[in-house]
């Protein structure tokens, strides 16, 4: 009888060792399924935005480079115009500075005179205007992406900590680059924070604004 006792308590004691085995590795197996979801997560945000972020500096570019063949005046392409067309799809002029008397009109007239001749200011004015609503559009959406990253890294107490400290988000896979610059982690997120309201492409998305229009 004690030796059918002492196998019966060695069969509950392999039953509870089991279940607890078993348990441990479900968790392990769970846990391990939650960390590698949320490393999925970031690479996925991570990838994504700085495609965005450049994609918000090519407009400008293709703006500026696309300025001449849509109006017409491809003899005046030069670093003044393109720098008054920059200002003008970023906002340096604002919503009240592309009547005949406003700024931005005043800031073309100043470099190129001779244009007063030329009927070509509705062509400027719709074309910048289309412009300066698509860029808004691009900023936007950029934000939208930023602000979903952000509420995903500190969304729960444990989720958030696993994000931060295990995963290390944000990492160097989020990348924000202006030119030969390229901007890491914390930095880059920091970066596409500064939306740019004027000024040449590289110098406005280095610094999130711009000084006093220069016309020489």
């Amino acid at each position: 009888m004690n030796f059918n006792n002492e196998n019966g308590s060695a069969k509950v004691v392999l039953i509870v060792l089991g279940v607890i085995f078993g348990g441990m590795l479900l968790l392990g197996v769970g846990i391990y399924a939650k960390i590698n979801s949320l490393r999925s997560t970031s690479i996925q945000f991570e990838t994504s935005l700085p495609v965005q972020y450049l994609d918000n500096q090519n407009m400008l570019s293709e703006f500026v480079n696309g300025f001449y063949e849509q109006v017409g005046v491809a003899n005046l392409k030069s670093e003044k115009m393109d720098q008054i067309l920059k200002d003008a799809v970023t906002g340096r002029y604002g919503e009240d500075g592309f009547s005949a008397n406003g700024a931005f009109f005043a800031a073309v007239k100043e470099a190129y005179p001779d244009l007063a001749g030329l009927d070509v200011y509705d062509k400027i004015i719709d074309y910048v205007k289309a412009k300066r609503a698509e860029f808004k559009n691009f900023q936007t959406k950029l934000l939208s992406q930023l602000q979903a990253y952000d509420a995903w890294r500190q969304d729960g107490i444990v989720q958030s900590l696993i994000i931060e400290k295990v995963l290390g988000v944000p990492t160097d896979r989020l990348e924000a680059r202006i030119g030969d610059t390229v901007y890491r982690g914390k930095e880059a997120r920091e970066q596409m924070y500064k939306i740019v309201i004027s000024g040449k492409t590289k110098d406005a998305f280095k610094s999130g604004e711009m000084g006093p229009l220069e016309v020489k």
